[in-house]
């Protein structure tokens, strides 16, 4: 369904639209109202018609000054969020060429990978990839080109940092076109993620230690409780003289002990881990 755009006086086309209406408003009824009074007087007509004009620049004047203002001021107030945003050390954009050449990158590029955006600007993106990640990266490359130029692309971008860490922004990105629908560069972006995505994979690694632990501890605590439960129903089952019954207490112990040892062996590689 096409959409339909709203009337706005904050839209260019909206400011023409009212000049024109007012214009030719103004033409043809003073023009009306020149003719009603002067229709005898040609003297007196031209005379009014160059007040005519005057009032009209100075009406016209003040009306184009009104809604240009209200427009700068639109665009005014949205640079000044957009400035706002991007004082944020982790939020930027960057915008690239077709060969994947950074043409513009907001200054707080400084602060996550240590490069100034003069330094960044008229170099690939490929000079900021840390060799691991370099096929990944082109694969990704390749794939935004070949892409729908009419959808955008979400991707985590993986940049070496002056001092050779690794550094992680997830990138938002359209692509930029130019009259004739051809691409011209695309417009990203960018959220630097690095910190939540080594707290996302240190939680993956003591995951994997936990259900490790538990697979390798398991049997430690198995193999006493089965005796426990196992003695508890033969006390329960068999009549039992006095020397048994001592007996299975040793070993009711000796489970119990076992245990605890096995319950506190797992609590400290926990709390190591």
């Amino acid at each position: 369904m096409k959409k339909v755009n709203k009337f706005s006086i904050n839209q260019p086309w909206a400011i023409t639209i009212i000049y024109m209406i007012v214009g030719v408003n103004w033409i043809f009824f003073s023009d009306i109202l020149i003719n009603s009074i002067f229709s005898d007087d040609i003297q007196e007509m031209s005379r009014f018609q160059m007040i005519k004009g005057v009032l009209y620049v100075l009406l016209t004047g003040l009306l184009l000054y009104y809604l240009i203002k209200r427009l700068y001021d639109q665009i005014s107030a949205g640079k000044r969020e957009l400035e706002l945003l991007f004082t944020n050390p982790n939020l930027g954009i960057f915008k690239v060429d077709e060969m994947g050449k950074f043409t513009y990158i907001s200054p707080n590029i400084l602060q996550i990978i240590g490069y100034s955006d003069q330094e960044v600007i008229g170099k690939s993106v490929i000079d900021f990839t840390p060799e691991e990640h370099l096929d990944q990266d082109l694969e990704k490359m390749l794939e935004i080109k070949e892409n729908n130029p009419d959808r955008g692309f979400i991707i985590n971008k993986y940049l070496k940092d002056k001092k050779g860490n690794t550094a992680i922004i997830k990138v938002y990105g359209i692509v930029l076109k130019d009259k004739k629908n051809n691409k011209t560069s695309y417009l990203a972006a960018f959220q630097n993620i690095t910190e939540q995505e080594r707290f996302l994979r240190s939680l993956e690694s003591k995951n994997k230690k936990l259900q490790e632990l538990a697979s390798d501890q398991s049997h430690l605590v198995r193999a006493p409780l089965a005796r426990i439960l196992g003695i508890i129903e033969l006390t329960q089952e068999v009549n039992l003289n006095p020397a048994e019954k001592n007996e299975l207490i040793r070993h009711l112990k000796s489970s119990g002990e076992e245990l605890d040892k096995a319950l506190k062996d797992i609590s400290r590689k926990m709390i190591s881990n």
